[in-house]
């Protein structure tokens, strides 16, 4: 007894989410519905014998498609819809042949330039309210209550479509405002482990130093081994400072840890298959020595996309492939799960704690480096970054 009265609210709902995501498809059906009908209407309104209006013809057929048919682009027009299709009903009206639903164009119209306007500019509506009084006011078809029905559906539409459209500005807004905290959490997060980084090094620093000195008889080899290595990661230290300066965030106290590395890759796997995530690493070319804050950087772009694999998609297998070029180290994580929209991988750029492609782009930027994120046509999700080695320290 409860279930009936559900599916009618579950049929729109899925009804009204299909044109939100298909919204050409959408103008143009209602485009050719209501075409469709006006011209029917137009036929049933001359032979049930009116004889005020003039009979149709194929000035009547051109101006009703001059009417309509330009609400195919509302959306990107809206300000020349509006006068378009307000001035052929005007010239429609003037020659006084039959309308049925062409005023329903027109507030259509009214509705879209309120709703998809790129400024507060008045012109196209006053040229619409003006067209409307001269016609209604002048054509011997219409008096005062037409034409104030008129305006008051055209008054009705327009607030409407500019309501609808403060809804969309303040939700674009906050759509930024929530981009703009998730760069700088990031951001913020990058910068206390760029600052392990760094204090790795300088602690390596400090004991090859150390250990040198307390040596009494120490060699000229020994010793140029041990300046060698306080050299090359003092330059580590020193680039990956330069990179935590870019991205450090004032009150933000970073916190000693130890970080991950690409070595870490397969106990992450391993972690994952608790959670029902089987994950296979390929790994090809010939491994390179890559600063700390790259395989980091991996390390982490890595969990994230798996991450995402697992939340959102309800993928069963993932694989993860290294492959050592000459001059980069190219990451592809490819999952088998469930086919996704246009919500779907909007939900994989935003959710998840490092706020997905947000925090992985972020990542990947700071080395040099390049990120690609999408469906795959064979079905499942692929990330795909490359890291330049020749930018490398």
């Amino acid at each position: 007894m409860t279930a009936t009265p559900e599916r009618p609210t579950a049929s729109a709902g899925s009804l009204l989410s299909w044109t939100r995501e298909h919204p050409r498809l959408t103008d143009r059906a209602l485009t050719a519905v209501l075409l469709a009908a006006e011209l029917t209407g137009m036929w049933l309104v001359h032979w049930s014998g009116a004889p005020r209006y003039r009979a149709p013809d194929a000035g009547a057929v051109l101006l009703t498609i001059a009417i309509v048919v330009p609400l195919l682009w509302r959306r990107r027009f809206p300000a020349a819809v509006l006068v378009a299709s307000g001035s052929a009903w005007f010239a429609y009206q003037a020659i006084n042949y039959p309308f049925a639903l062409s005023p329903a164009a027109v507030f259509w119209a009214v509705y879209s330039y309120g709703c998809h306007r790129r400024r507060d500019v008045y012109w196209p509506l006053s040229v619409w309210l003006a067209e409307v009084l001269a016609t209604l006011a002048f054509a011997r078809r219409g008096d005062t209550q037409t034409v104030l029905v008129f305006l008051g559906v055209t008054a009705f539409v327009w607030l409407r479509g500019d309501a609808v459209r403060s809804g969309l500005l303040e939700e674009k807004q906050e759509r930024e405002a929530r981009a703009r905290q998730a760069v700088a959490d990031e951001r913020a997060r990058i910068a206390r482990e760029l600052h392990d980084v760094v204090a790795h090094a300088l602690g390596i620093i400090v004991m090859q130093a150390g250990g040198a000195g307390a040596i009494p008889d120490l060699g000229e080899a020994q010793a140029k081994s041990v300046l060698g290595t306080i050299e090359r990661t003092g330059r580590q230290a020193f680039a990956e400072m330069r990179r935590l300066v870019g991205v450090l965030r004032e009150g933000e106290a970073p916190e000693l840890a130890p970080q991950p590395t690409i070595a870490d890759l397969p106990s992450l796997a391993s972690s994952l298959v608790a959670s029902g995530l089987q994950v296979n690493i390929e790994v090809s070319g010939s491994p390179q020595p890559v600063p700390v804050g790259v395989e980091l950087a991996v390390y982490r772009v890595v969990q994230e996309a798996l991450t995402n694999s697992l939340k959102h998609a309800q993928a069963g297998t993932a694989k993860v492939r290294l492959r050592w070029l000459d001059r980069a180290l190219q990451v592809e994580v490819d999952d088998d799960g469930s086919p996704t929209n246009g919500a779907g991988t909007a939900r994989r750029a935003t959710d998840s704690g490092g706020h997905g492609l947000v925090g992985m782009r972020e990542r990947v930027s700071i080395y040099g480096g390049s990120l690609q994120a999408g469906p795959r046509p064979e079905g499942g999700f692929r990330v795909s970054a490359r890291f330049p080695l020749e930018a490398s320290p």
